[in-house]
């Protein structure tokens, strides 16, 4: 039976490693970041120098408080457009807003909310993703449509507005279930597209182990500059593979609501939603790809005892940090801190949970900070000079400021 090979930072209170003799132990946080400085084929330099991550002690004493810069319903994601000087934010319902540089005024620039899964109270469904591609500036939305199957769409833009007349669908996922869509896009600076989705929800969670299915997976795809589709970067890790999908760069996620691939030091860290006991971030280390994080098997460090059992030799990756639902019920990836205002968290991993807690990840260890944000968070994001944003389903954007 495969092992649990689990990526423990140093000093922290994570279980021990249960790899089995004779496969890897994990990487550590430190390792992973040493290995190199971008995990891509990407030609341009980063525009950011890495920062070292500073040790957890000095996030005891972090004063923060979250501000309310612009009250917009039941958003689930924000990216800034360098090109547009603009901020593009979704709503879960099908909106797309255009907001100005100081997060003080919206306009709405599409409205696909006639084709979005309707909205209902807690679903996990809608509008969940926007990215723009660096070699054109194209849009992408992902979203789930009527029938609850994932489209991921691009749109060419013009006068600050995606055009409709130019859209074109990249990638269609027929969806077996109502939940666990994840969701979450992102480009690297060659023009690869990360793509989060989720296992499908009910009990199919054992099609995140099938690597026939994109279900329960973080893919990598190119997108075709002209006409629908995507082409496939050479490179990924299961090219040439006849029992894995050519698409899929990492497997076994259950709901991956957010990740972030931190450019300047090529790693990824991947919030993924659990189910009964704990939530945990899974990280991709610089320069590597393929791993297995363990679902359906594993929630997080913790064997399922599941009848079916992982195939003999097959290697997983465990969590680098976990929590228990008792702090909360649901993961939210964040990202690197690269601003100025509240310099002990320089640096750092910040990240929190959907019902407000939040953390801050150093080189050994993470620490719950004090501040809890207000109404349910569905993504956390940057402005263009590093500092802290939070979207919320109730509370619109959230500055998050020093106190």
């Amino acid at each position: 039976m495969g092992g649990l090979a689990l990526l423990n930072q140093p000093g922290d209170d994570a279980k021990p490693s249960a790899a089995s003799p004779g496969e890897p132990a994990g990487t550590s946080i430190v390792e992973a970041i040493e290995a190199g400085t971008t995990g891509t084929d990407a030609a341009a330099s980063p525009l950011r120098t890495p920062l070292t991550m500073p040790p957890k002690a000095q996030f005891a004493s972090v004063g923060l408080r979250a501000e309310m810069a612009i009250d917009l319903p039941d958003l689930t994601g924000i990216v800034w457009n360098q090109t547009e000087d603009a901020y593009y934010a979704i709503g879960q319902e099908g909106t797309v807003y255009r907001i100005d540089r100081d997060l003080a005024n919206a306009d709405v620039v599409l409205d696909l909310t006639a084709e979005v899964t309707e909205l209902l109270p807690g679903s996990e469904r809608g509008m969940l993703g926007i990215a723009f591609d660096p070699r054109d500036g194209r849009m992408f939305l992902y979203f789930t449509d009527r029938g609850d199957d994932t489209n991921v769409v691009s749109m060419v833009m013009s006068g600050g507005r995606p055009d409709p007349s130019t859209r074109r669908l990249v990638l269609f996922v027929e969806q077996p279930g109502l939940g666990h869509k994840a969701g979450d896009l992102q480009f690297d600076r060659a023009g690869n597209l990360f793509l989060a989705i989720g296992d499908g929800g009910g009990s199919r969670g054992r099609d995140a182990q099938d690597g026939s299915k994109l279900l329960g997976k973080i893919l990598r795809i190119l997108p075709k500059l002209d006409g629908e589709g995507y082409d496939v970067p050479t490179d990924n890790p299961f090219v040439g593979s006849s029992d894995i999908r050519p698409e899929i760069w990492a497997t076994g996620l259950r709901n991956p609501w957010q990740f972030r691939l931190d450019e300047p030091t090529g790693v990824m860290y991947i919030g993924d939603v659990g189910e009964n006991d704990v939530e945990e971030l899974d990280m991709i280390p610089a320069g590597t790809s393929g791993q297995n994080f363990g679902w359906y098997w594993f929630e997080g460090s913790t064997d399922r005892g599941t009848v079916e059992r992982p195939p003999e030799g097959v290697e997983l990756t465990g969590p680098i940090y976990e929590y228990p639902h008792s702090v909360g019920p649901a993961v939210i990836g964040g990202q690197i801190y690269y601003g100025s205002a509240i310099p002990e968290l320089r640096g750092a991993y910040f990240f929190g949970d959907m019902t407000g807690p939040t953390f801050a990840m150093g080189i050994d260890g993470t620490e719950q900070l004090d501040l809890r944000i207000f109404g349910v968070v569905t993504t956390f994001a940057e402005t263009p000079d590093g500092e802290l944003l939070a979207t919320t389903l109730q509370s619109g954007i959230m500055r998050i400021l020093p106190a």
